[in-house]
């Protein structure tokens, strides 16, 4: 009869886990330090483990913790910057000045050019009408 080693592979199971544990909590450690994309497939990729994994009930806590980083980015899916990369309010007052700015002579530009265009118009029905043309 053969010994039962059932004890040995639990045991190594167990540890196995608790591996995976550490590389996602190191992943997410890494990811609250330096920024980046926060998604599970992403976190799972780098952590070298499975995504199903992360969503196995025993992972709550580590899913909860992934969940929470990934709710502090940007609604526009691209990662948050750390804070000593984010843009200070001064400059981005300049920028949105500047961008205004630019916004409003291309609506003066707009305007003008739509004025040409109606004038130029009216000149060719005229011309159609066989209406002399004044300059």
């Amino acid at each position: 009869m053969r010994a039962d080693n059932s004890a040995h592979l639990a045991e190594a199971a167990q540890q196995r886990r608790l591996d995976c544990i550490e590389r996602v909590q190191a992943v997410l450690n890494s990811l609250e330090r330096d920024g980046g994309p926060v998604t599970v497939a992403g976190v799972a990729s780098r952590a070298g483990v499975s995504r199903t994994f992360l969503y196995d009930d025993a992972q709550t806590v580590l899913l909860n913790r992934l969940r929470n980083l990934a709710s502090g980015q940007p609604a526009s899916g691209r990662p948050a910057l750390p804070d000593k990369e984010r843009i200070t309010t001064k400059s981005h007052e300049a920028v949105v000045r500047t961008l205004h700015g630019a916004n409003q002579k291309l609506n003066e530009e707009n305007a003008r050019l739509r004025n040409e265009l109606a004038v130029t118009l009216g000149q060719l029905r005229d011309l159609r009408r066989g209406i002399p043309v004044e300059r």
